[in-house]
């Protein structure tokens, strides 16, 4: 498929449409603002406001004439200007510690254990409950309605010994090529609430892959046909954009070994783009382009920024995704795996990043060709389609991990139905 082929394809959700979400995203005014901003900073006025605007930390949009402001536009403040993080963190306390020191603890376990021939470790067994709800699920007159779920993917080593254990509906697992779903469907029966719930058992590995001392650096070979898919620009989110070759050009420098290019970008990410709440990914032309002008991204704009630019460097690069199951800080996230001639292919969280607490390079870069084993993976690729195939627009047309939902007439959108999920380690 050619490239504007690609991009017209991917521009495909209605201009009405487009709108109404990108509505929903940015649906403050800056009075909305401004009893957050003034816990921290009292005396905030609108001047201090258009110099942050100004700065790109309040991210804003015009919608019917009037200026409206991204719906976590406050929040983010505090995690994208470098002064006003930190003077939330002298009130609050550094943002995630709790999920670093679990962290920690995991990494140097792992790397004092004994690895696998192909460099896992110890098995974690999880339990997982997802439910997706539906309120007034009256309102759709009778409609059949249609759900996927996000289920386990087999095509990651990390990740074994997957059954499901409970659904409420009948269900038909679908394992393709780059997404893994758990397809249902309901007629409505005009209840007040719709539920969709499914249970599944898997295992989890953490993966370390550390560079040997004497390690033969090779260019990657491009002529290999394994490879070329994870080496080419994938509209609309992974194009060779002037920003994207300029800003590899500038980190890489005069780097030749793709490792070490591909490190250099894993260390610059998380420096560069600081970590903030991301508007809807259906609602942006280009991420790694929106990343580099906006200078932050949460972890899946980061990794597609990641991906880019290795994949311009000539470094196969490919998007994994599903949740992380560290406790008490479980939620969605997604990373990047690059290969490495000699290595094959490593795992990389760009948004974990370099470890500052580190003693050791295997410390400090352990999300450098590592993975912790907190991770349900559902996708191994991004913009996968869904089977069976869904009738109408995608709520998440980049990424599959809070699911899907359609009837005959439409799509349902994030704002018509509810997810929550449950995870327990044995």
């Amino acid at each position: 498929m050619n490239l504007l082929l690609s991009i017209i394809l991917a521009a495909s959700l209605p201009v009405q449409e487009l709108e109404r979400r990108i509505a929903l995203d940015f649906n403050k005014r800056q009075e909305d603002l401004m009893p957050y901003i003034r816990q921290y900073y009292p005396n905030a006025d609108s001047a201090q406001i258009a110099l942050w605007e100004n700065q790109g930390a309040l991210e804003w949009t015009t919608i019917d004439g009037e200026k409206r402001y991204f719906k976590n536009a406050a929040q983010n403040l505090f995690r994208i200007n470098p002064e006003a993080r930190q003077l939330k963190e002298a009130r609050d306390g550094v943002e995630r510690a709790g999920r670093a020191e679990v962290i920690k603890k995991h990494v140097q376990e792992t790397l004092n254990d004994k690895p696998t021939q192909d460099n896992l470790y110890k098995p974690h067994s999880w339990t997982f409950s997802y439910q997706l709800y539906i309120p007034e699920s009256h309102k759709l007159q009778g409609e059949e309605i249609h759900v996927w779920l996000p289920y386990p993917s087999s095509l990651t080593k990390r990740q074994k010994s997957i059954r499901t254990l409970y659904s409420n509906t009948e269900t038909s697992i679908h394992n393709t090529s780059c997404l893994s779903s758990a397809y249902m469907k309901k007629s409505n029966n005009h209840d007040s609430v719709t539920v969709f719930e499914i249970k599944y058992q898997f295992t989890t590995q953490a993966e370390y892959n550390k560079l040997p001392a004497d390690f033969e650096h090779r260019a990657t070979d491009i002529q290999n046909p394994e490879l070329i898919p994870f080496l080419e620009e994938k509209a609309p989110h992974c194009i060779f954009s002037e920003k994207v070759k300029s800003l590899a050009d500038s980190i890489v420098g005069n780097e030749t070994r793709p490792y070490f290019q591909a490190r250099r970008l894993f260390e610059a990410m998380r420096t560069l783009y600081p970590w903030a709440s991301a508007r809807e990914y259906s609602t942006i032309d280009n991420i790694p382009d929106y990343v580099i002008t906006n200078k932050h991204g949460d972890c899946g704009q980061i990794a597609l920024l990641y991906i880019a630019l290795c994949r311009y460097k000539s470094i196969p690069a490919r998007w994994q995704s599903g949740f992380m199951l560290h406790p008490g800080y479980e939620n969605l996230h997604d990373w990047a795996e690059v290969y490495i001639e000699g290595m094959g292919w490593i795992p990389v969280d760009p948004s974990f990043g370099v470890q500052q607490w580190g003693e050791t390079d295997d410390e400090r870069y352990f999300y450098f060709g590592g993975m912790d084993a907190f991770r349900l993976t559902i996708n191994t690729d991004w913009g996968c389609p869904l089977s069976p195939g869904k009738r109408h627009e995608r709520s998440e047309p980049v990424d599959f991990q809070r699911g899907e939902v359609e009837t005959s007439k439409e799509n349902l959108y994030f704002d018509s139905w509810k997810w929550n999920f449950d995870v327990q380690l044995h």
